[in-house]
């Protein structure tokens, strides 16, 4: 009949557990101790290791990236106008402000101002907005474009206030082209 644990001698498979454990234990406070970024040498280390965002623009070498396969056929604007006109409230008496080129010039006639640029704008995309050359608060309505029928460089605007009858006003104007 045995008696009490007290006194027994463990297995040898628990001596060989124990052992395992120690010099498991032991190997892993040794890794985390002595690895660190600089014991790891340059290109090791695959992509497909590293956590998700991770990597910032430091660690990267742009220079080296390639182009995105879509952004080789993307259309990109090639030229874009932009004018501010001052219309006060008289016929004809339109001016430009500033503008992005020097070529640029206005004309008021028939209830819009005529924006004329250097080149063909037909095929663009143009939006203008109420807005002034100064810091103050432009009134109220809006501001409505469209390719001028008879010059395919102009932009039409007519601006209106905010019941939407034609009023001369100050206005923004961007064109961009393809």
């Amino acid at each position: 009949m045995r008696t009490s644990g007290r006194g027994r001698r463990p297995t040898p498979a628990m001596v060989v557990a124990i052992v395992a454990l120690i010099v498991a234990l032991a190997g892993t406070a040794y890794a985390a101790q002595t690895i660190n970024g600089g014991a790891i040498k340059k290109q090791t280390i695959g992509g497909g290791k590293l956590k998700q965002k991770t990597l910032t623009g430091y660690q990267i070498n742009v220079n080296k990236l390639g182009v995105v396969p879509s952004a080789k056929t993307a259309v990109r604007a090639s030229h874009t106008y932009w004018a501010v006109v001052n219309n006060p409230p008289s016929p004809g008496n339109a001016t430009l402000a500033r503008a992005s080129d020097a070529g640029i010039s206005v004309a008021e006639g028939g209830g819009a101002v005529n924006v004329i640029f250097p080149a063909n704008v037909s095929g663009c995309a143009n939006v203008s907005s109420r807005n002034n050359a100064g810091t103050t608060v432009p009134g109220a309505g809006t501001a409505q474009t469209n390719i001028s029928p008879a010059n395919p460089n102009a932009v039409e605007v007519h601006t209106r206030d905010e019941k939407g009858a034609n009023t001369d006003a100050d206005f923004h104007l961007i064109v961009v082209c393809p």
